[in-house]
């Protein structure tokens, strides 16, 4: 957890310490001292990629962390290196991850910009830890004492979509989040003034939010600015923006500064170094020199040491990352007005399934844009959510990636989240938070973080909604590492589908075909008159879907849950009208796929078709194709077919919609063909 009072050792002998202002002394020349070494050991070839110093910037974070608590929250960006030391005091496990070294907090996997300590984490996108920040700022809220999350950007940040979205949520639901800006007046090489119109002030307060402006630069003076304003946010006060007017002496990234010698002139004459220099020479200078010999000779310690091996140096304090525990059981069957009928509708299916999760876990929130009732969500699939369980279902503002990282943070911060997109289309604006923070803060810490997130999307056309909400998306996401892609589907129980989700700690994707939403599931193992099914390897297997008694057939065809129903049509008529036995399989998990047991069941066809409803090229189909053809390719009698839909947006017309989707029939004709093609190559 955060050591506010972490501090690097006792005072030289001639310099003994008497009191906070030394002890800020002591952090404050540590981290100047790391940071001139790493960009020292940069300069040597030393060590390699990238890092941001702050210099001239120490001061913010010594002056917070006597101010932060062990359950508070923080979020750092880039430029963190002095907010973990003064947090920690961990000069040790920073180096050796610079360096690449054993004893490195994150084990080398982070570097320089991704660092993690429990109740710290610092990521290398800009904007991208707000939203995360909203999220662990509404778990605090939940609990209600004190604890609050803070999160420190720059003033380049306030060009990203990603702060105002956060803002807004953090001031609608009054959320204890105090955002630092640490504003040194330039982006990267571009000066402010010359990226944002108007003030952080003024933007701050246009959503309500309390700001703060100081161009302090001593620590305890700042610390008694910032003190009662933080406690009014413990006390429920709302968010706070504090914006810091901070000279940055360094360059963006180790060499690549483009401001002249006359404003950097100007920027070293209010450095903080300088001046606690002439307020007291000697006692500086023996804190200066001791600090520097520190990092000395931990920089030749570190760099004995042998290259670290990708797994996060044991806890400071003993304890283990968190572990997500599995939710209470309950029976699939309950549900909140009775037993569930027997050909329920799949909305309903997954309605009663959120209502179970609800219910046996009050660690679970749902967030969504008009998920509420009356409304209960654009497909109703919310409903009666928000009556039972308050407000642990919030609708949210329209704002996808904000919406993703709140859930983010909540996971983070020990809670699980279900988001809802209100059309799977826009899963697109939540990309950087899927992505970039969500499936990587899983490994790239050097350790397994939780991450315990949901995002369902309704995909796919065929009613009407045009090209900006008919798109299935699937394959965008297909391929992130530790991020599971699930597809619901007529022959899958919703109820232990979003359980498993919820308790594998690896955030994940639930892809559900709108025109599903209003059929029945299949029940008992009976399809229709011909046609059975059974689940291979239980619920969540895939479902395998024939005639009754049939073990030998003429082809194999594999879709995903949304196709399923089309796909059930083309069999049957492939059975009864061209006397071709065709086996259907639809596997619930698109992503990470098990392609051995695919290719087992795959075993004995001759031909195998795979359909899906994304566009052609670098999709699930060629995927499942590729993986079959390199476990298959010696009883092929034909090369795996991949069907997709058009390679077009999706037209508004319904007689336009049906020419860019695959039909029953076209279904049906690619495996003639597949099989005619095989008895060609077999003669």
């Amino acid at each position: 957890m955060l050591n506010p009072l972490a501090r690097p050792g006792p005072a030289p002998a001639d310099a003994a310490p008497d009191g906070p202002a030394d002890d800020d002394l002591a952090t404050l020349l540590l981290i100047r001292h790391v940071e001139l070494a790493l960009l020292r050991l940069f300069g040597e070839g030393r060590v390699s990629g990238t890092t941001h110093t702050c210099l001239g910037q120490e001061y913010v974070p010594v002056a917070l962390a006597p101010l932060l608590r062990a359950d508070d929250m923080v979020f750092s960006n880039h430029r963190g290196h002095g907010h973990y030391l003064a947090l920690t005091g961990d000069a040790d496990g920073l180096l050796a991850e610079v360096m690449g070294r054993q004893g490195a907090v994150c084990g080398g996997v982070g570097g320089s910009q991704h660092l993690y300590t429990d109740g710290f984490l610092s990521t290398g996108v800009q904007g991208e830890s707000l939203p995360v920040a909203v999220g662990a700022a509404l778990r605090r809220s939940r609990t209600g004492d004190g604890a609050l999350a803070l999160a420190f950007v720059g003033d380049g940040t306030w060009g990203e979509g990603a702060v105002y979205e956060a803002l807004n949520m953090a001031a609608l639901w009054h959320l204890p989040l105090v955002v630092v800006v640490e504003h040194n007046g330039i982006a990267q090489s571009t000066p402010t003034r010359l990226q944002m119109a108007g003030t952080v002030r003024a933007r701050a307060e246009a959503f309500g939010a309390a700001h703060h402006h100081s161009a302090e630069t001593r620590p305890g003076a700042l610390r008694a600015e910032l003190q009662p304003l933080l406690a009014r946010v413990r006390a429920g006060g709302g968010p706070l923006v504090v914006e810091l007017d901070v000279p940055r002496l360094g360059p963006h990234s180790k060499g690549d500064d483009t401001r002249g010698a006359e404003e950097l002139a100007a920027l070293h004459d209010r450095d903080w170094y300088a001046a606690r220099a002439g307020a007291s020479p000697g006692r500086f200078a023996a804190w200066d020199a001791r600090q520097a010999a520190l990092v000395d000779r931990l920089v030749a310690e570190v760099s004995a040491r042998p290259p670290s091996d990708g797994r996060a140096r044991a806890s400071r304090t003993g304890s283990a990352p968190a572990v997500v525990p599995a939710p209470a059981v309950v029976d699939a069957a309950a549900v909140v007005d009775g037993t569930p009928p027997r050909r329920e509708r799949v909305a309903e299916n997954l309605n009663r399934a959120l209502h179970g999760l609800m219910e046996s876990d009050p660690s679970v929130h749902l967030l969504g844009e008009d998920v509420s009732d009356p409304y209960g969500g654009a497909f109703k699939v919310t409903r009666g959510l928000s009556t039972r369980f308050g407000d642990r279902v919030r609708s949210t503002p329209l704002s996808e990636g904000a919406i993703t990282g709140v859930g983010a943070g909540l996971a983070l911060a020990g809670d699980r989240a279900v988001v809802e997109m209100m059309f799977g289309d826009f899963v697109t604006l939540a990309f950087d938070q899927l992505v970039n923070f969500a499936a990587k803060s899983v490994s790239m810490y050097g350790r397994r973080v939780p991450v315990p997130l949901l995002v369902r999307c309704p995909v796919g056309g065929r009613r009407g909604y045009g090209p900006t909400h008919s798109q299935s998306p699937q394959k965008h996401l297909l391929g992130v590492p530790d991020l599971d892609l699930y597809e619901l589907s007529p022959f899958h129980d919703a109820v232990p589908l979003v359980r498993h989700a919820l308790t594998t700690g690896t955030p994940s994707v639930l892809f559900e075909d709108k025109v599903l939403y209003t059929e029945r599931r299949y029940a008992d193992g009976v399809v229709d008159d011909v046609l059975g099914y059974r689940l291979d390897g239980g619920p969540l297997g895939t479902a395998v879907v024939g005639p009754a008694g049939v073990e030998e057939v003429d082809a194999v065809l594999i879709a995903p849950g949304g196709l399923a129903r089309r796909a059930v049509d083309a069999a049957r008529l492939l059975l009864l009208e061209d006397e071709l036995c065709c086996r259907l399989l639809v596997p619930v998990q698109l992503h990470p796929l098990d392609a051995d047991r695919l290719a087992e069941l795959c075993a004995g066809a001759g031909s195998v078709v795979v359909v899906e409803d994304g566009t052609p090229g670098a999709g699930w189909g060629t995927e499942v194709a590729h993986a079959l053809h390199t476990r298959l390719w010696s009883e092929l009698r034909a090369p795996v077919r991949v069907l997709s839909a058009a390679d077009a947006v999706v037209p508004a017309a319904p007689h336009l919609e049906d020419e860019v989707f695959l039909q029953a029939e076209d279904i049906r004709r690619a495996v003639r063909a597949s099989v005619q093609h095989g008895e060609e190559r077999s003669r």
